[in-house]
């Protein structure tokens, strides 16, 4: 008798034993979950267009004001999709320039559209360093008024007209630049491109097309530009503000 209690006695001592064996490491694994820190979730990108930024170029208003063989102008602008922004350009120029033995001259208007990228990421003023793609168009006239010799021998000098009165050309730019912020909605900032890929339609046969508006000399190919430019945005959304950093 007395062994029996005795193993009974053991017995027991051991499931109690072995049940708070097996509960400890589940009592200490939800103390680790209660106390393990909660991860913020990221916040989604908003691509909802904040505002209009619109500018003009100040080199073709200073070469227009400022010399004589160029008159022009440039309107710029653009939309804001998170860092990623829509831009569009207008403008016109016409050029009276000399060449060997005659005059040259062309007017005419053109467009871009294209993409930039902000690689400054959210920048809470919205300043810009970026890299970016434009198609562009140009409708122009042209003419050359030139002095002929070529049978002065025997016909004397002549002075000659050709022109082509209706012309359309395109061509595609690189962009780089930078645009930032001076004092509330005035923004200041330079476009860099490379433009490449030239081509006209509407040429006349005595007449090839030397200098496209908004392209510039069409035989240039690839061919620079440059513009330096002074905008003003127009704000219809506040960005929310940026999480701050723990």
């Amino acid at each position: 008798m007395p062994s029996t209690i005795k193993y009974c006695i053991s017995l027991l001592l051991l499931l109690t034993y072995q049940a708070g064996w097996a509960q400890e490491p589940s009592q200490k694994k939800a103390t680790q979950e209660k106390t393990a820190p909660q991860k913020t979730p990221k916040p989604k990108k908003d691509f909802s267009p904040t505002g209009i930024r619109i500018g003009t170029d100040l080199i073709d208003l200073g070469k227009t004001f400022g010399g004589k063989t160029f008159q022009g102008w440039e309107v710029n602008g653009d939309v804001d999709f998170a860092n990623y922004y829509l831009a569009a350009d207008i403008g016109s120029w016409a050029k009276d320039l000399q060449v060997p033995n005659g005059q040259y001259t062309n007017g005419g208007n053109y467009f871009r559209v294209g993409a930039d990228v902000n690689i400054l990421g959210k920048d809470p003023d919205k300043n810009m360093l970026f890299f970016g793609f434009r198609y562009g168009r140009s409708m122009f006239h042209e003419s050359l008024h030139y002095t002929d010799t070529t049978n002065s021998k025997f016909f004397g000098i002549a002075d000659r007209r050709v022109s082509n009165s209706s012309v359309s050309g395109g061509w595609a730019e690189v962009t780089t630049g930078l645009r930032v912020k001076i004092w509330k909605g005035l923004w200041m900032g330079y476009t860099a491109r490379l433009k490449f890929a030239p081509g006209t339609k509407g040429n006349s046969p005595s007449l090839s097309p030397y200098d496209m508006p908004g392209y510039g000399p069409v035989n240039s190919k690839p061919w620079w530009g440059f513009n330096y430019q002074v905008f003003w945005r127009f704000n219809w959304k506040k960005d929310k503000p940026l999480p701050a950093k723990k």
